[in-house]
């Protein structure tokens, strides 16, 4: 699953953990670029790793129990791996950004 045979799938999961890893860096360490290249591609492979984790765990379990989750009969339409890792990259890059974007607009005071 971590190379799908769809190479905008694979560059979808691969920008999500771009995404993460820039936002995390940024946000746990103040710093909004990375001390060498191989430090970048270290925490991007970790992230997009993970990445591919939570959106293949969060598959499996939506998989599972579709018609629980979604009230869909067996007859209709099933999500497809292919689907779940492009809806499950969006979710992340957006969950991502939205992280990003409140930690600096919502003024926090560490000194309280």
């Amino acid at each position: 699953m971590a190379i799908h045979s769809n190479p905008r799938v694979t560059g979808l999961a691969a920008l999500a953990g771009l995404v993460v890893a820039y936002v995390r860096h940024a946000v746990q360490y103040h710093r909004y670029s990375w001390d060498s290249l191989l430090d970048f591609l270290g925490w991007w492979l970790i992230h997009y790793i993970a990445v591919i984790l939570v959106v293949g765990i969060t598959y499996a379990v939506t998989r599972g129990k579709e018609s629980l989750l979604f009230g869909r009969n067996e007859s209709l339409h099933k999500l497809t791996l292919e689907e779940g890792m492009i809806y499950g990259s969006i979710i992340i890059i957006v969950a991502a950004i939205s992280i990003f974007l409140i930690a600096h607009w919502v003024p926090i005071d560490a000194n309280e």
